[in-house]
């Protein structure tokens, strides 16, 4: 299986961070003059916006609730733990698999969450993990605005952090940065064994 493709399903199970993480990583870096505001680079789009849509961004609610979603190695864990359950259902549900994938234009964390809930078995890996739908959801986004922020200002991309991101999880990325890497790197490596 292609690591871009297995790097997809990471992806696909987390539904909500689909698009984030799909712009992430295939977004070319920029080069040498380029420049892109923070607030542009890590500000989550809609949940579920397909892949290159263009976008408004997220609701002054959503975006609210993804500032203020306080971030921990407890919660990542749980999120991690979800994310695992989620792809050994896919791996074993060809059917999932292509619902799950299919899923698109899901604007609202509300959506995200009820489009999420119309999966009973990914709502029960997801609370298994000690999670709610809710927060598996918010946390996508979050974590995903944190890392990005921080790969970015790791390679000079950006010089100061948005404003759009809690401070405490930006510092929380930045002292877990090594330990947080290598629990995305463990999700790839199970997803790149489906």
């Amino acid at each position: 299986m292609k690591k871009s493709t297995s790097l997809r399903l990471v992806l696909i199970a987390s539904i909500f961070a689909v698009s984030i993480l799909c712009l992430a990583v295939s977004a070319a870096p920029l080069g040498p003059g380029q420049s892109q505001t923070p607030e542009a680079a890590t500000t989550p789009p809609p949940a579920g916006a397909a892949q290159g849509a263009a976008s408004a961004g997220p609701s002054e609610a959503d975006a609210n609730e993804y500032k203020n979603y306080r971030l921990n190695m407890n919660n990542v864990a749980k999120y991690v733990s979800a994310t695992k359950g989620i792809l050994k259902l896919m791996s074993a549900n060809p059917t999932l698999k292509k619902q799950l994938e299919s899923q698109r234009d899901v604007p609202t964390i509300d959506e995200a969450v009820k489009t999420t809930e119309k999966y009973p078995e990914v709502t029960a890996a997801i609370e298994s993990a000690g999670l709610t739908t809710r927060d598996y959801v918010v946390i996508s986004g979050a974590l995903t605005g944190a890392m990005m922020a921080v790969d970015m200002r790791k390679q000079g991309q950006i010089k100061s952090y948005p404003s759009t991101l809690l401070p405490e999880n930006l510092t929380f990325v930045e002292k877990n940065y090594e330990k947080l890497k290598s629990m995305m790197k463990t999700l790839q490596a199970e997803a790149e064994q489906d």
